[in-house]
């Protein structure tokens, strides 16, 4: 090799060892024998080889960068279209006012020949769509039939399904059928309905919550408004020649006690009645019980006709699963009598001189059995100051935390410990007793009680 030739090789080698150091990372000192062509060549296909994968290497996160550009893209497209969903969701709280809304953003993001929303209410099938529904309607109707309503996938027409369902109901389903903008429905279509799924899911579900809700509150407010008419059927002030409290809890909204007192010819008319059943089925009966009491009571002769010609009214009147239990007595100053019928209802409490007794059942409740003349009634001698306690089975069976009843025993000594007190007293401190004994347990029966003083 001639000298030119030599230093023309050494520039060489520097100006490659220069790029080499930066590319490779390494230092290649030689001395000048040490370097030839040989060398040169083996460092520039190194030089080359490095710059290759750095270009694969370019070439590769160019492309994944695109991909991940396209995610996000699609991304965006995806939670665009479902704030879009949500606000047109938000215009109402009934989905189906907005349901074709919800169809025509699934349309613009997917396009497709059929766009169908089936939905189910009440046993029946509604369609919503802009598009044809054929196709649609032929499937969505099999699709019902499945015992599990999954995704439906059919690359073949194409088709798309996509239920609208809980755990505990079946809302649903969109059906998408003939893509237009490819030959089957990628996963950003199948993404996109079925969280447009989910959102009606919900939405559908708040709904029929929302119904329940607005059916409860007004059965809630008519039984209000019923709980006001029952109350002003028991009586706001009682007869003022008489020593006479009364007072009816409901367990429910309504219930199916009655009480009253007021004054006939004189006398003292008193009736506590208890109608078979809770609620309103029994309330309603206990008003046609207080409606034949109020229109027969002034026209009857005696008490013994008043009762046969209640029963009969009753018997008439209701099925032949009720029944009404009651006390009707009339007190008579002058003679110092109490008479009464007592139809199947708990014993009367009568208290004379701090000593009780039990003035029992003497025939079988009203509304069983319509038999001419079965009503007789009994008569007591009472003295001034006795009292009488007519109640509902409320009272002796109310339970406390325990299940155990508050019982006639009890009721007996409390009515012998404060018989001195006035009726309206008494009253409030037996109400007071029953409730404490009751502490926080739900009170399962009406509670009903009137007391008079002779």
């Amino acid at each position: 090799m001639s000298l030119q030739e030599n230093d023309e090789l050494k520039k060489l080698y520097r100006l490659i060892s220069k790029h080499y150091k930066q590319i490779i990372g390494k230092n290649v000192d030689l001395d000048s024998d040490e370097v030839t062509v040989e060398t040169i060549a083996n460092m520039f296909e190194r030089l080359m080889s490095s710059v290759q994968k750095y270009r694969q290497e370019i070439e590769d996160t160019s492309l994944m960068m695109e991909a991940n550009l396209e995610e996000i893209s699609n991304t965006y497209d995806l939670l665009s279209s479902l704030l879009e969903i949500t606000d047109v969701l938000s215009k109402s709280v009934n989905p189906f006012d907005v349901a074709e809304e919800v169809i025509d953003i699934i349309q613009s993001n997917v396009p497709s020949e059929e766009v169908v929303l089936f939905t189910l209410e009440n046993g029946k099938v509604k369609e919503f769509s802009k598009t044809g529904t054929k196709t649609s309607r032929a499937f969505f109707n099999s699709y019902m039939l499945s015992a599990s309503h999954k995704v439906v996938l059919d690359e073949k027409i194409p088709l798309m399904a996509i239920p609208i369902e809980s755990k505990d109901e079946f809302y649903g389903a969109f059906l998408c059928v003939g893509k237009k903008n490819g030959p089957f429905y990628s996963a950003a279509d199948r993404k996109l309905v079925e969280s447009a799924a989910k959102q009606l899911r919900i939405a559908f579900s708040n709904y029929k919550y929302f119904k329940m809700e607005l059916k409860r509150a007004t059965i809630q407010k008519e039984l209000s408004i019923a709980y006001d008419i029952q109350q002003s059927l028991f009586p706001k002030v009682f007869p003022k020649n008489f020593d006479v409290a009364g007072v009816s809890i409901p367990a429910h909204d309504v219930g199916g006690d009655y009480y009253d007192a007021f004054e006939l010819d004189g006398k003292l008319f008193i009736t506590v009645a208890d109608v078979s059943g809770k609620g309103v089925p029994a309330a309603i009966i206990m008003s046609s019980f207080r409606s034949y009491l109020k229109g027969i009571v002034r026209s009857s002769k005696n008490l013994e006709e008043l009762s046969n010609s209640l029963n009969h009214l009753i018997s008439s009147d209701i099925s032949e699963d009720r029944f009404v239990t009651a006390v009707i007595g009339i007190f008579d100053p002058k003679s110092q009598t109490f008479e009464y019928v007592n139809a199947g209802h708990d014993p009367i409490i009568h208290v004379s001189e701090k000593k009780s007794r039990f003035l029992g059942s003497n025939v079988i409740p009203f509304g069983i059995m319509d038999t001419p003349g079965m009503y007789k009634t009994e008569r007591i001698s009472v003295k001034p100051n006795d009292m009488l306690i007519v109640y509902t089975d409320g009272i002796a069976e109310a339970r406390n935390l325990n299940e155990e009843e508050y019982g006639l025993d009890r009721l007996i000594e409390f009515a012998k410990n404060f018989s001195d007190l006035s009726p309206h007293d008494m009253l409030d401190m037996l109400m007071k007793n029953v409730a404490d004994f009751s502490h926080d347990a739900e009170q399962h029966d009406d509670i009903t009680a009137l007391i008079a003083k002779t």
